[in-house]
């Protein structure tokens, strides 16, 4: 993985080292998970007590978006990642639907 396909802001506060470690490992799950040659985006904004995350990943198979807020950064990226991940295998599984997948195919000679 580049760096430059990946890109995660911060406003409005500065994330603890394990914070911003904690949202690295999840945007980088989310990064493996999209299709190849994706760019992903994440911006985490605090205003007073209320955080707000967006998370865009563009690629040539389609736009995904998701946006949550909350008290919690923690639940805000539960959510954030949730909305992805349903949006990914939807496309998944229009991409590869069940019966085309390789591990479903018999094995040669049978």
């Amino acid at each position: 993985m580049l760096t430059e396909e990946r890109f995660v802001k911060f406003q409005g506060f500065h994330p603890s080292e394990y914070t911003r470690s904690y949202l690295d490992e999840m945007m980088s799950e989310l990064y493996e998970e999209a299709p190849y040659g994706a760019t992903l985006q994440a911006t985490f904004t605090r205003h007073n007590e209320e955080f707000k995350g967006v998370v865009r990943i563009h690629s040539s198979a389609g736009k995904f978006f998701a946006v949550a807020s909350g008290p919690r950064i923690k639940d805000v990226t539960h959510h954030l990642v949730e909305q992805i991940r349903k949006q990914l295998n939807k496309w998944k599984s229009q991409r590869f639907p069940q019966g085309n997948r390789r591990r479903d195919a018999p094995p040669l000679g049978a």
